[in-house]
């Protein structure tokens, strides 16, 4: 270990100079990272956006259960939401009496609704029932249903629970995407490694020779790797920030309502960046390692 942390200088050293020598291929591979870390971090901005978006839907998703006009007492109102919370998969029920009722749907609906406040009032008293997870939301629906205080139990429909779905589908879709695009970084890395060992063949023979270890000869290599990552990644990352800065302006943070609210640049861009850093320079790391080792055991 202690000989490895004195001759690291020396390999940081080689692996600059290998990419300047190799000054063609070095560039042919970062380039091929450039490209395929752009398209990661497409993917990485709307996926994060999208698991933002399904948070909000699910938080916003709620059960309108309609009472009995029998359940108004306080006692009755304590027991019934106990019953509700006891649920599976019910986060929270929250009263909402008659009045309060009203008001919102006149909110909703026009002033001319105004005229039935008091005692012309024709609502029920309800609760807004949350849920931990938006797919059992017509589940719960139903059992809720079946209570004999409820009236009627309601959501948004399957076409809210739908969307939430794609929503997941789609993030889903994103992450595996995101690894082929992965995988095919660490195939041209290693690639492009593989063709400069080959180009070194002679002095990696000579080192050999002269008893050099193996993880003598693949640090440099690995260090290079790593480095053509790190080139490779500067573009993406300042397209991913000041690309994601324009949309996030001209949008005003939002897609058409509050529901669909972009994640705010700062730290969310950042991160994008950070995460395309190390990524680019672990798939080179993994890379080099691969083509080094297997370069490395067939000439055994």
């Amino acid at each position: 270990m202690i000989s490895f942390f004195k001759s690291l200088p020396k390999h940081i050293k080689t692996a600059f100079l290998s990419i300047f020598r190799h000054l063609a291929m070095s560039l042919s591979a970062s380039s091929a990272v450039t490209v395929t870390l752009i398209l990661f971090a497409a993917f990485l901005l709307i996926a994060g956006n999208v698991g933002q978006f399904t948070d909000n839907i699910a938080e916003d998703l709620s059960i309108h259960v309609q009472l009995n006009k029998n359940y108004t007492k306080d006692k009755d109102i304590t027991k019934m939401k106990k019953e509700l919370e006891a649920i599976s998969g019910v986060k929270k029920a929250t009263f909402s009496d008659k009045d309060a009722e009203l008001e919102l749907y006149i909110k909703e609906m026009g002033e001319e609704f105004a005229m039935y406040r008091g005692k012309e009032n024709p609502l029920f008293p309800a609760y807004y029932v949350s849920v931990k997870d938006a797919d059992r939301i017509k589940a719960i629906t139903d059992e809720i249903s079946k209570k004999d205080f409820v009236k009627e139990a309601v959501y948004g429909g399957t076409s809210v629970s739908d969307m939430v779905k794609l929503l997941d589908k789609v993030r889903t879709g994103g992450m595996i995407f995101v690894v082929l695009l992965t995988a095919l970084a660490i195939f041209l890395i290693s690639n492009s490694i593989k063709m400069t060992i080959y180009a070194r063949n002679n002095e990696i023979s000579i080192m050999r020779n002269v008893g050099a270890a193996n993880w003598y000869i693949k640090v440099p290599f690995m260090i290079e790797g790593m480095l053509i990552g790190l080139i490779g990644s500067i573009i993406p990352c300042l397209v991913a920030y000041f690309g994601y800065a324009y949309l996030y302006d001209m949008a005003n943070g939002q897609i058409v309502t509050s529901m669909f609210a972009l994640l705010p640049v700062y730290p969310f861009a950042l991160k994008v960046c950070g995460v395309l850093i190390l990524g680019g320079m672990g798939v080179g790391l993994v890379g080099s390692f691969f083509s080094t080792t297997k370069y490395l055991h067939w000439k055994r």
